[in-house]
């Protein structure tokens, strides 16, 4: 296993592509989108909205180096406080096969 660090994302479906850009600026090209997360928080409950999506979710997962998370921590904190969202970091281990 090859210890990585595990950065998610919950943020307004229509603002993934944004996120996206803003990584792609520091060639973080590997991740995950799920869209149509829902769930409650600070701004009540989301998602679920079948005829526009304006009150969807999506998830990003993006598995990466230490170095890494901390660039793009940097890089997608203005972005987060025009959009909100949440944003984790964790430890995580990769299973290499």
């Amino acid at each position: 296993m090859k210890p990585v660090k595990r950065v998610e994302f919950i943020i307004d479906s229509l603002m993934v592509e944004t996120l996206l850009e803003s990584l792609s600026e520091i060639n973080i090209t590997s991740y995950t989108v799920i869209r149509e997360a829902y769930g409650s928080g600070e701004r009540g409950v989301r998602g679920g909205d079948i005829f526009s999506g304006a009150f969807d979710n999506s998830y990003v997962l993006i598995a990466c180096t230490e170095d890494e998370s901390k660039q793009i921590i940097e890089t997608v904190r203005p972005v987060l406080k025009n959009l909100g969202g949440m944003c984790l970091v964790s430890d995580a281990q990769w299973v290499l096969h």
